[in-house]
């Protein structure tokens, strides 16, 4: 699952799961504010009102003309409910949960039971990769570029040229403003 791969809920709530992730790890019995959305919906044998998550499942993107995802005045994603899921009321519920029940709930029911370093996994296997192959390269070539310059082959930099040859391969050029005074 790579990052690029989190689905409209996942994205929304990254933020969040990464900041549980790390207070429960780090902050035992630690509270702090989530927002999460929810749809509420009328319990039949309590006839009570229930809350319920919203599942990537469950909802459907507003998008613009060019394809992207509205935002709404607080910087939240406009998602609508689809067609025949109940809902007395759809809204995003605010709410101070502890840390550690914040990041099960995130693991389980958003992120399918991946936790931040699965999910990065992808990222951080292609950057070790890149790291690997560019320093055995690089070593590669440094090593090809001394062995040259050992025999005598520069192949950058500045040349030891005697003022005839300076002056033999240079003199079509006018824009140097060097004066080279041959003997």
């Amino acid at each position: 699952m790579g990052i690029a791969n989190l689905t409209t809920l996942q994205r929304v709530y990254f933020k969040q799961y990464l900041k549980s992730s790390y207070r429960s790890f780090l902050l035992t019995n630690s509270r702090s504010h989530y927002t999460t959305l929810a749809r509420i919906i009328r319990d039949p044998e309590t006839k009570r009102d229930r809350s319920l998550a919203v599942l990537d499942d469950d909802v459907i993107p507003v998008l613009d003309e060019a394809g992207r995802i509205q935002f709404d005045q607080n910087h939240r994603p406009k998602l609508l409910l689809k067609a025949g899921i109940e809902h007395k009321k759809y809204l995003w519920e605010h709410g101070i949960l502890r840390d550690l029940d914040a990041y099960e709930w995130f693991q389980s029911l958003i992120y399918e039971g991946k936790s931040i370093p699965d999910i990065w996994r992808p990222a951080w296997l292609g950057a070790l990769l890149i790291f690997c192959f560019g320093i055995t390269g690089l070593t590669a070539l440094d090593a090809f570029a001394q062995h040259r310059y050992l025999k005598g082959e520069p192949i950058r930099g500045t040349r030891e040229l005697f003022p005839k040859a300076y002056v033999r391969e240079h003199r079509k050029h006018t824009g140097y403003g060097l004066m080279v005074y041959t003997p």
